[in-house]
């Protein structure tokens, strides 16, 4: 809403008009984008934190010609062996995830221990990291696999303490993230452990609370940090004045994604898919990040810059957990290092 206020509410004298559905597992969600297609007629559709959910409604967007910009779905196959070229995808797929941070974990130590949600993104998060663990000589002591929802960590917390390892990586987000960090608190093991995840979403930590709040993360964007750009600062801004706190990293995404779309229709004075499509294939975004952002042409995945986040030692307040190391890739590298090229991707658009 952010977004649609920053184009004044509406474009060449149209008013935008949002229409929000619930994501609610992949069979519901894929009702309610049949319902945006058929029923609301939408222009376009934003948003999405399941990667299942988002994977499950892909193929509606293809059939439908409807433009999907995916905001918060992490698996690789979105812009992967699954891309299309009705959908594009804002948040880091797993693969620029672990690379983000794997540097920066490798200093703990090789030995490693993982346990990731049994579904895709959790799955194919241990995947990618494995992968740069096993190329670079390190060893998996342990990997489970955990339903989502999972309220007790307990068993697994106690294998993992069995096994000592330089490294705990997580593939879980949401509340089972916080609880499994409240957990971990609980049974004396903050700071004695080092932490990361595929995803640092600060609504996450918040919920966890300050004492229980540990490691370092792969960040898409986060409102504190030299980092930011003065719209970025604008947003946080009007963000914290809207809703009296700021604004976490999916907020940011999902204000993006709109801004993307809405940017779309303004710049081509269309609300023609194709047109849409070739507009955001072809154009660069700049002032939301330090360097241009854009959608790359041939899988259509956001390309960004990433943060290296570390949850400070002392939290100054009830919001600011992360201070943020590094920017990645660095400045003398180009943005598309840290994400995988064409020869290593599974997607082939024209054939989707």
């Amino acid at each position: 809403m952010l977004a649609v206020q920053d184009f004044g509410g509406q474009i060449d004298g149209r008013p935008v008009k949002v229409i929000w559905y619930d994501e609610n597992g992949p069979q519901t969600t894929q009702q309610n984008m049949q319902k945006l297609v058929e029923q609301d007629h939408v222009v376009g559709v934003t948003g999405g934190i399941s990667s299942g959910d988002m994977l499950a409604v892909m193929p509606i967007a293809k059939r439908s010609q409807t433009p999907l910009i995916v905001t918060g779905a992490n698996a690789t196959q979105i812009t992967g062996a699954d891309c299309n070229r009705y959908t594009f995808r804002v948040d880091l797929p797993n693969y620029t995830t672990t690379r983000t941070v794997y540097p920066s974990l490798t200093k703990h130590g090789k030995n490693w221990y993982f346990i990731s949600a049994s579904y895709a993104w959790g799955i194919d998060g241990y995947k990618q990291m494995k992968g740069l663990l096993d190329a670079h000589g390190g060893k998996v002591l342990g990997a489970d696999k955990t339903p989502l929802g999972t309220s007790d960590f307990s068993s697994y917390i106690l294998k993992v303490v069995s096994k000592q390892p330089d490294v705990l990586f997580l593939g879980i987000g949401g509340s089972d993230l916080t609880n499994f960090l409240k957990q971990f608190h609980q049974m004396g093991l903050t700071g004695k452990i080092p932490v990361s995840a595929l995803v640092a979403n600060d609504t996450d930590f918040w919920a966890a609370g300050k004492e229980d709040a540990t490691g370092v993360y792969p960040k898409i964007w986060n409102y504190t940090g030299d980092q930011n750009t003065a719209k970025s600062l604008a947003f946080a801004k009007a963000f914290q004045n809207k809703f009296g706190k700021p604004p976490e990293s999916e907020a940011w995404q999902d204000y993006f994604g709109m801004s993307a779309l809405l940017t779309a229709i303004k710049q081509t004075g269309s609300t023609d898919s194709n047109k849409l499509i070739n507009f955001l294939e072809n154009h660069k975004f700049e002032g939301y990040k330090k360097r241009p952002i854009y959608f790359r042409k041939w899988d259509h995945q956001l390309i960004q810059s990433t943060l290296v986040a570390k949850v400070r030692k002392s939290i100054p307040d009830r919001y600011n957990y992360f201070k943020i190391d590094s920017v990645q890739p660095a400045a003398n590298k180009p943005l598309e290092s840290i994400y995988p090229d064409q020869s290593e991707s599974n997607c082939h658009m024209n054939a989707n």
